[in-house]
């Protein structure tokens, strides 16, 4: 009698669902469909789940349906594949809003090298941020102010659980030296990102030919300011000749550093420790610069118009003096340090270059800048001296 029953509410339940199935609708959670659905899921209480795939899942789905549908739960998106199996390309809907809680322009890192009238190159910034709620962000592209000309582009994408950084590429030809800016609004917060750009400095070491220089002495506390106003970001450091370590360091904004220096070297460098011929292991320049010789300091003197700026006097806070030598290379009269324990004179009145050309007697060559002339001469080894490197 319990069989007999239970065959006949099979069959009442089949002939119920086959109008459905022959119409070719079906129907979850209800009993009819909507005309226009071939699937109807009918609930109050509960929702429809797509599938939870990550980016990196997605991209294993063997050829995916044109029309295919996820939830990728690493973007945060629901995703719709609007391209082909062999070639999808998913389309993100409805996606999670990035929101960060911080962004710090100041600590960003860049990569490459910005340069006045050159088009940059393979440059890009990487911008920290902190609370990243694992939402999504647009593509955006900002323009620069403080040096014209360039563009800041970051692509669409989504921001990290928690830490990330963003990257931007610069492209553009910068119209100066200097600092550009780029006003960055992201994610609920902002910033101005400032990015380097560098001057370009060079002056004829004879009468036809020029050489590029490093803008600034070596160890300038800026080297993104304006190199042809003296000022005392640019006055750099002094060395000893032959030396690779800083015998005693530039002035600050609020110190001029001009007292003895607690363990001065007072012996001479070994001879050779620096040649004209090549670059030694204790030149101090960058890669790709090199202390001048005697002859290229000689021939910027001779081949190049001079012109001075400021007022010359012995102050150890006088950083606004400095020679010009054509339009494109300025050295600032830096002073000099003591050779018996590197206390600092004469800064704002004589200005001192090291060459790489060495004397026998413990002497090199060097450059001195004075208000009413400058020339070559020759000085102990142990004098504290400026750098400007020049291009090898």
């Amino acid at each position: 009698m319990n069989m007999t029953k239970t065959i006949i509410q099979l069959v009442v339940a089949m002939l119920l669902i086959v109008p459905v199935v022959l119409r070719g609708q079906m129907t979850v959670g209800g009993e009819t469909p909507d005309p226009s659905a071939i699937l109807d899921m009918q609930s109050t209480s509960k929702g429809f789940m797509l599938p939870r795939i990550s980016t990196a899942d997605r991209n294993t789905i063997a050829n995916p349906a044109k029309g295919l549908i996820i939830f990728n739960t690493s973007t945060y998106c629901m995703e719709i594949n609007q391209g082909t199996p062999s070639a999808p390309q998913w389309q993100q809907v409805n996606c999670r809003t990035g929101v960060i809680s911080a962004i710090n322009c100041s600590n960003s890192v860049v990569a490459g090298t910005l340069k006045s009238g050159e088009a940059a190159s393979g440059v890009s910034v990487s911008v920290p941020y902190t609370g990243g709620n694992g939402g999504v962000y647009k593509s955006q592209s900002i323009t620069s102010t403080g040096v014209a000309g360039l563009t800041a582009t970051l692509s669409a994408g989504s921001f990290t659980s928690d830490a990330g950084t963003l990257s931007y590429s610069i492209t553009g030809t910068p119209a100066s030296g200097g600092t550009a800016s780029f006003a960055l609004n992201i994610g609920g917060q902002t910033c101005t990102l400032g990015v380097c750009v560098n001057y370009v400095c060079r002056a004829k070491v004879n009468s036809t030919d020029y050489k590029a220089f490093l803008c600034y002495n070596l160890g300038a506390a800026n080297t993104c300011t304006d190199p042809f106003t003296p000022s005392w970001e640019i006055n750099g450091g002094y060395w000893q000749w032959g030396r690779l370590a800083q015998a005693a360091p530039g002035p600050t904004a609020t110190d001029p550093n001009g007292s003895a220096i607690s363990g001065w070297n007072t012996d001479d460098p070994p001879n050779g420790s620096l040649t004209d011929e090549s670059k030694t292991a204790n030149d101090p320049c960058p890669t790709g610069y090199r202390i001048p010789t005697e002859a290229q300091l000689s021939g910027i003197l001779t081949s190049n118009t001079v012109t001075s700026t400021g007022t010359f006097n012995d102050l150890p806070t006088n950083y606004s003096v400095g020679k010009k030598f054509g339009d494109q290379l300025m050295l600032p009269v830096a002073g000099e340090r003591r050779f018996n324990n590197g206390s600092l004179r004469r800064r704002g009145l004589y200005g001192a270059y090291w060459s790489s050309t060495e004397e026998e007697g413990g002497y090199a060559r060097y450059l001195r800048i004075t208000s009413t002339s400058d020339y070559i001469d020759s000085e102990y080894l142990t004098y504290g001296y400026s750098v400007r490197c020049i291009e090898e």
